[in-house]
Order: structure tokens, then C-alpha cells, then sequence
């Protein structure tokens, strides 16, 4: 009613909504607001939504710093752990479009809470095949890893290079149960795709709607910026499980660098697990719309029950479809995920292959040199939008620019690496032309390498020409009578191990070789490092804009659809084929390729020079023609509003804000 004015002090009563009924007569029932409470903060969401965002993520590279404990113990090829990784991406791909079509229109919070259900599900579902199968696959994996040496050279005609009945045995039991496991990690793995769709997808359009929009640019920071804590987090969680015994109540009698020792691969699933429970049921507590505002009329459930529950979906889908800018920023996100998801999806080995970093310090690298560096750079680029307020060109424009320093920045990394190590004979063809060793009968040895004390390394006792052997711990050997070493050289890493174990340098170990390469430490990984960090903290801050553009270039009704489409397509041209492409690169330059009882493994011998070429060569050219989709999203942003004016939607859903008309 005009002219009717509230007192200060009921003013101030209404602002912390406790009037005590003072004002409702005062307000029409559309503008009444229900009692506050601590979840009707952006604040507390944002702390709690955050959380499962961050617990999503660990699972994510945690599962990733175990595969090779999985492999170990079910003798798996790593392609076959590429398709385990990529169920979560289908999971996410069957249900974006849908979830975030209905989920965008509803109660989004409730939404999220049930997805992180579904995920809680699908981790511990994860577990269930060490509860099955467990004290299983460990007898048979002691079973199969008896201390003995490598094959070393028999001069009387008879190979060393045996398949006994134990090892039969072992390859019969892991078939058996890795048949059953597999498919049921792959169902799992899928479950918890489908739940990580209402995190990723649900969270940042329900912070947007509930912000200003000159506040949106820092809280799209923090969000995207605390998301890169969890993968971080998730590499060292899976350090310190791996370190723990499978069984932790068990005492193994070895340490963990024991070829022996499996870890406690499946104890950080329970963690991360226990923790979405308890976020899930917070998650429940939060209001459909916490930013104060009149509320929508109420629809009539008469209407509810005659509309259909799809009625607008296709014609949704057709205004993504129809959006150029979307559609341009779409295929530039897909390019521009390719690149750092592939990277990171084999950097751990990229870096023990060319740097000799061992398995520990690798994944310690890619877990905290670089991606909390790109988390330090999103927040740093948030707050700089809010601070200096930039149009859609100019952030656009920023986006290009990050896209071209990491295409440059690649290239510089193909020429940072270490010197290759010196093999005395790699190929076959080379092996056979070793007269030293050539009556052996080393046909068929698996690669065991060993640096002999001329400072070359051989790929196997038998190749070097060895008789003899003896033990000095769990996993070192040493091995003497070789012929193909020269015993007048004294190469220092094969030394430093006879000083270690305390070995007298006598005349009986003349010509003698000890277990490993010979290449020892390289310190140009320090210029890697430093490189690789200051190119990841320059594209990281390219985020927040990016998500800025995709959900200012929308109808405000469409900000969930479009997250949506992203995700979408991020799933079917990103995330799915990019462990394959990469795989493939990385597979390209293997030069040499372990082989058992006739049956080809895994690739124990890399070219360097291949290998920084192929793999980084291929991130740079992806980022390139990210640039291009983003140079395109550029001439276009002139159309878009950063900062729309806080004002109620008077249109009808399928029309246009005057704000992006596009």
C-alpha cells in the first residue's frame, strides 16, 4: 500500500527476517520471506558444496595413483584401465543433458544431494572386490613373486627362461577373478559418473542466480579454484594409502619398495565415501533459492499434472544449438580440456621415463607442482575480474592468449629433458650381434635390466652374459662372471651399489653387474618444473572467464542447460577419447616391449626424443586450435552483457533476455 513505511527497527527486523508479524499484513503473500536459518547463506553452500566438489575430485586421481596397484594384483594392460577410467565419463554423458534439464527448472540443492548419494554408492561399490577377493589374489600374488633372480646365461644348452607350474597357476587364478572384477569396476565407475553430473553441473548456475553479478566473477573463482584442490589431495591421499599394507591389521614382515608389497589400494575409497554421506545429508538442508526476492507465484497443480515432463526440452536443446557463441566456447572448452587432461592423465610416467624420478616424487609432482599452481591462478584471475570489471572481449580475448602461451610453452618443454640412457643392445637385431652372449639362450627372457660396471645397461643377466648370481636384499641382485661387461671400467652407479651393502670390491666380482638402468639423476627436471608450473598458472586463469562467458551468453533460465551441453560434449570429445589418443602417443614411442613365457606386456623402453616429441607435441597442437575456437568466441562477445542488471525475468522461457540477445 503506498505511503505505509516501516520503522528503522522494523526494517531491521524484516532484513534479518524475524518480524515477529509485524509486516506480513504490510506484504502481499508473494513477498513474504520464510524464516532464515544458517543454510540460507551462500556461504555455508558454498563451504559444503565446495566440499563434495573437492571429495569428488580426490576419487578421481585417486583411483588414478592406484591403478598400478590394481594392475599388479589382476595383471591388467593399462588400455584396459583407460576403459575403466573412461566409464565415469559415460556415466556423466548419459545423464547431463536430462539431469540438468530437470534439475535445472527444480530444487537444485536436493538434486545435488541425491546425485552425491549415487556417487557415495558407486565409490563404495569400488571396495567391494577387495572384500570378495582379497586374501585371494594376495596368496596368489606372493605366490607368483618368490625372491629368485632374473635369468641369467646357461651355457649347457638348457634355457633358463622357464613357465612353471606356479606361474601357470598364478595367470589361471587372476583370469578367473579379473573376469568378474573388471566388469563390476566398470559398472561402478559408470554409477559414479552418473552421480558427479549434479556437482559439476547443478553448483556454480545456483551460486550464480544467488550472487550479484559483479560478485559472481570471485565466488566462479573460488568454486573452480577449490576444485583443483581435490585431484591434488586425491594424489596424495593414494601416496599414503599405497603405503599402507592391504591389510593394515597385518604385518608383512617387508617395506613398501618390496616387489612384494601391495597397498591399501581400496582404504582411501571408504574415506572419500564416509565424507559424501555426511555432505549429501547437509546438502538436503538448503532452500530452493537462497538470495532474498519476491518468490514466484505458486504454479497450479492442475497445470503441474497436464504438462508434460519434457515439454520445452527439445526446444531448449535447439536454443543451445542455435547459440553460436555457445556452440563456439563448447568446442573450445573440449579442445582446451584435452590438453591439460591428457597431460595429466601420463605425466607421472612421462616424468620417471625422462627424468628417472621414481613412482613417489612423480605422482607428488603432478599432484602439487602443478595443479595447485593452476588452482593459485584461477582464484588470482577471479579476483582480478572482480577488481577490474572486463567486457566479454576483453576476457575473450584473455581466454585466446592463455591458449597460445601453453601452445608456445609446450614446444619450449620438447627440449627440456634428460641425457638417454645407454643401453649396450636394445634391439633384437642388436642382441644377436652380441657374440659375448650369443650361445645363452636368452630367447624369451623378460626385461630385467642391469648396469653393468662398464656403465652400460643390459636389458637382462642374460643378455650381459652372466653365470652367476647373488642376493643382496629382496630386490637387488648382484650378478658376476658376466662376459659382456668389460671389467676394467669402473662405472660409478654399479659401484655405489657394492658400497652400499657393504660388497668388497675383490677380484671374484670382475666383470659383474647389479639390478637397474644405469642412469642416475638428472637436475634439469628443476627447469621442467618451473617451465611446466608458470604455463599451468597462465592457462588457469583463463577459467573463471570462460565459465563467465558460457553462462552470461544464456537465457538465465538456460544457465543449467548450458553447463549441461558442456558437460556433454566435454564427455564425448574430450574425456572419453583423450586417454586413448594420448595412450596412443605415448605407445608410439616404445621402443622395446617386455615379454614373458612368449606373451607381450607392457612397454619397458621408451625413445626420449619420441616421446617428448609425440606426447607434448600433441598437447601444444590441440591448444592451438583451441585458440582458434576461442578467436572466434571473440569476434562474437561484443553481443555479451558480464554484468547484467539484477532484474525479474518477464519474458517466457523460450525467449530471449534483452541481455543476450544473440
Amino acid at each position: 500500500m503506498k505511503g505505509v513505511e516501516a520503522t528503522p527497527e522494523e526494517q531491521e527486523r524484516l532484513a534479518a527476517g524475524n518480524n515477529n508479524g509485524s509486516l506480513d499484513c504490510k506484504l502481499p503473500p508473494s513477498e513474504r520471506q520464510e524464516p532464515r536459518s544458517a543454510f540460507h547463506s551462500t556461504r555455508v553452500f558454498m563451504l559444503v558444496f565446495l566440499s563434495g566438489w573437492v571429495l569428488q575430485g580426490m576419487f578421481l586421481t585417486y583411483f588414478v595413483s592406484v591403478t598400478t596397484t590394481v594392475e599388479k594384483l589382476y595383471k591388467i594392460e593399462s588400455k584396459t584401465t583407460g576403459i575403466l577410467l573412461s566409464a565415469t565419463e559415460i556415466g556423466q554423458i548419459c545423464t547431463a543433458l536430462f539431469l540438468t534439464y530437470l534439475a535445472g527448472r527444480g530444487h537444485r540443492p536436493r538434486w545435488i544431494a541425491c546425485m552425491m548419494l549415487v556417487l557415495a554408492v558407486g565409490v563404495v561399490g569400488c571396495v567391494v572386490p577387495h572384500m570378495l577377493y582379497g586374501t585371494q589374489l594376495m596368496d596368489v600374488h606372493l605366490d607368483s613373486h618368490r625372491a629368485e633372480p632374473a635369468p641369467v646365461c646357461s651355457t649347457d644348452g638348457n634355457s633358463t627362461v622357464v613357465c612353471d607350474a606356479a606361474h601357470m597357476k598364478s595367470t589361471a587364478a587372476r583370469s578367473s577373478i579379473a573376469a568378474v572384477v573388471i566388469p563390476w569396476l566398470f559398472f561402478c565407475l559408470l554409477v559414479v559418473g552418473v552421480g558427479q553430473t549434479g556437482i559439476a553441473t547443478l553448483g556454480i548456475p545456483y551460486v550464480d542466480d544467488n550472487v550479484g553479478s559483479r560478485q559472481s566473477p570471485l565466488y566462479m573463482a573460488i568454486t573452480i579454484g577449490i576444485r583443483v584442490i581435490g585431484p591434488a589431495l586425491g594424489f596424495l591421499l593414494g601416496a599414503l594409502c599405497t603405503r599402507v599394507y592391504v591389510d593394515p591389521l597385518t604385518d608383512p614382515g617387508y617395506q613398501y619398495n618390496d616387489p612384494r608389497w601391495v597397498g591399501a589400494w581400496w582404504l582411501g575409497m571408504v574415506f572419500i565415501a564416509g565424507f559424501i554421506v555426511i555432505l549429501s545429508a547437509l546438502m538436503f538442508c538448503f532452500p530452493k533459492q537462497i538470495k532474498q526476492g519476491p518468490m514466484p507465484p505458486p504454479i497450479k497443480k492442475s497445470k503441474e499434472k497436464n504438462e508434460p515432463l519434457f515439454k520445452d526440452f527439445f526446444a531448449t536443446i535447439k536454443r543451445q544449438l542455435t547459440n553460436d557463441i555457445l556452440m563456439w566456447r563448447t568446442a573450445s572448452s573440449v579442445l582446451h580440456l584435452m590438453p591439460i587432461s591428457g597431460v595429466y592423465s601420463f605425466l607421472p610416467k612421462y616424468l620417471e621415463k625422462e627424468f628417472r624420478l621414481p613412482t613417489h616424487d612423480a605422482n607428488l609432482v603432478s599432484g602439487l607442482g602443478g595443479i595447485l599452481v593452476m588452482g593459485l591462478g584461477i582464484i588470482t584471475a577471479g579476483v582480478v575480474i572482480l577488481k577490474v570489471v572486463p567486457t566479454a572481449r576483453q576476457v575473450a580475448a584473455w581466454t585466446a592468449a592463455t591458449a597460445a602461451i601453453y601452445s608456445v610453452g609446450m614446444v619450449v618443454l620438447m627440449f627440456v629433458s634428460c641425457p638417454e640412457e645407454n643401453f649396450r643392445a636394445l634391439s633384437p637385431a642388436a642382441a644377436a650381434d652380441m657374440n659375448c652372449s650369443s650361445s645363452c639362450y636368452c630367447d624369451g627372457a623378460p626385461y630385467s635390466p642391469v648396469c653393468g660396471q662398464d656403465s652400460f645397461t643390459y636389458t637382462s643377466p642374460c643378455q650381459a652374459g652372466c653365470v652367476s648370481s647373488e642376493r643382496l636384499d629382496n630386490s637387488t641382485w648382484l650378478y658376476y662372471n658376466c662376459a659382456c661387461v668389460n671389467h676394467t671400467l669402473q662405472g660409478e652407479m654399479a659401484l655405489s651399489v657394492l658400497d652400499r651393502y657393504a660388497v668388497n670390491r675383490s677380484a671374484q666380482w670382475a666383470g659383474f653387474a647389479v639390478t637397474g638402468e644405469c642412469g642416475g639423476s638428472c637436475d634439469r627436471i628443476y627447469a621442467f618444473i618451473a617451465i611446466f608450473a608458470a604455463i599451468m598458472f597462465v592457462h588457469a586463469s583463463g577459467e573463471v572467464g570462460a565459465v563467465l562467458l558460457i553462462i552470461r551468453c544464456t537465457h538465465k533460465h538456460d544457465k543449467a542447460m548450458a553447463m549441461g551441453v558442456i558437460q556433454f560434449a566435454i564427455g564425448v570429445f574430450g574425456n572419453v577419447p583423450c586417454p586413448i589418443v594420448f595412450g596412443a602417443a605415448v605407445d608410439a614411442a616404445c621402443r622395446l616391449r617386455d615379454a614373458a613365457c612368449g606373451v607381450l606386456g607392457s612397454c619397458a623402453s621408451y625413445d626420449n626424443d619420441d616421446l617428448r616429441h609425440f606426447f607434448l607435441g600433441l598437447s601444444a597442437g590441440l591448444m592451438f586450435l583451441a585458440f582458434i575456437m576461442d578467436m572466434l568466441v571473440w569476434s562474437r562477445a561484443g553481443r555479451i552483457d558480464m554484468n547484467p542488471a539484477e532484474r525479474p525475468d518477464s519474458g517466457p522461457l523460450n525467449q530471449p533476455s534483452p541481455d543476450t540477445q544473440l
